[in-house]
């Protein structure tokens, strides 16, 4: 579930002092997008549609989520999440992985063993640290040619 899928309604305030109302339809969903992120809109109030479920259904679903989560993702060390965003048709962390990147470090900054598109810090990994790595990772893909690997991005 994603707030496209719940979201009913939102009111806004326009970079014109606009105050309007907004349906799901005219938010223009997609992956990492919506209207809101090419607007200078603040959101003041949304309305979301919940479906009901069990107390029982809940507690399942939330188990298999974070069994999911543990299994695939490198909880063990802090990071900001998945760095770089999925081509069309592909996953960041797959071309990162076949790139030879799982493992490289730069100072503490490392590209996570469990998943490729996670830069974890094993300790003391500074910003020019993870930002270096980062770089490095992007100029591998563009090197590699691939059209589709130039929208990895973060």
């Amino acid at each position: 579930t994603d707030i496209a899928s719940i979201l009913k309604e939102i009111t806004v305030l326009t970079d014109k002092y606009e105050i309007i109302k907004m349906s799901n339809s005219d938010m223009n969903f997609s992956y990492r997008y919506s209207i809101l992120k090419e607007n200078k809109f603040i959101c003041l109030d949304a309305t979301f549609e919940l479906e009901y479920k069990s107390k029982e259904e809940i507690i399942k679903l939330i188990k298999d989520r974070k069994e999911r989560r543990v299994s695939s993702q490198p909880l063990d060390y802090p990071s900001a999440g998945s760095v770089f965003r999925n081509p069309e048709g592909d996953y960041a962390g797959r071309i990162i992985e076949s790139l030879g990147f799982k493992g490289k470090s730069i100072g503490d900054a490392f590209v996570s063993e469990k998943h490729a598109n996670f830069i974890v810090n094993k300790g003391r990994a500074t910003g020019k640290d993870i930002k270096k790595l980062v770089m490095e990772i992007k100029e591998k893909v563009k090197d590699e040619g691939d059209k589709k690997w130039y929208i990895l991005n973060f």
